[in-house]
């Protein structure tokens, strides 16, 4: 084997403890993000419309319901702020249980999974996303859910582990801000501070598109398998 190629840093360094050292290098290639189809759009879509969202500040986690996302956080985030509506949009085993706590929650909005060609509208309907992963688990996740949302030019806040590829990509980037996981209170201030500051959502959402071309779109992974094999 010339080459092991991974998708991330973290990913890396667990293949790399498992290969003898300096037998292969371990090479980083995200999985690309068609950024032709998702592209900057208006927030106000006909998403929102559909799910009575309304015109105001939306906070959106899109993805898998399991239990190793703190969904707990989103939640308890709509609880305390009346004001923002919250979604979660998606399906999965924590489904029930999110679904029963959004009974008293009139500003939590649960939305199952759209088709694939309406991702990017479902992305534009939001002002932050959210990725919130549980203790201990940063450094098993592929960011590939945040180069999407990168792509549509909206800011992230990820609550997960410091250090781990998410976090490294909010920094690298600028395109959003990463708090310890399983912390209300970081996760809260974090998606305010985001909220009351629409020039620096905007800058956010510019740097994360930039980023994402340059490092996740099909042209720029496809250049990254052709040096791999070109070497």
């Amino acid at each position: 084997v010339d080459a092991v190629t991974v998708l991330s840093d973290d990913l890396a360094a667990n293949v790399g403890a498992k290969i003898r050292s300096g037998s292969t290098p371990v090479v980083v290639i995200p999985n690309f993000v068609d950024t032709t189809a998702i592209v900057p759009a208006d927030r106000l879509t006909p998403y929102r419309t559909e799910f009575g969202l309304g015109d105001g500040p939306v906070v959106m986690y899109a993805g898998n319901l399991g239990f190793s996302q703190s969904l707990d956080l989103v939640v308890e985030l709509a609880r305390r702020h009346p004001e923002v509506r919250v979604v979660i949009n998606g399906d999965g085993a924590a489904r029930p249980s999110l679904t029963e706590a959004a009974a008293s929650v009139p500003n939590l909005t649960l939305v199952g999974y759209q088709p694939a060609e309406r991702l990017p509208e479902v992305l534009a309907s939001a002002d932050v996303h959210l990725v919130p992963l549980r203790t201990g688990l940063g450094d098993v996740s592929v960011p590939s859910k945040s180069y999407s949302i990168l792509a549509a030019a909206r800011p992230l806040v990820a609550a997960i582990d410091p250090g781990t590829a998410v976090a490294r990509l909010l920094d690298e980037s600028g395109a959003g801000v990463a708090v310890p996981p399983d912390d209300i209170d970081a996760l809260e201030a974090a998606v305010m501070d985001l909220l009351a500051d629409v020039d620096r959502r905007t800058r956010m959402g510019e740097a994360g598109r930039a980023w994402v071309i340059a490092h996740a779109s099909p042209g720029a992974v496809g250049e990254a398998y052709e040096r791999v094999l070109g070497s």
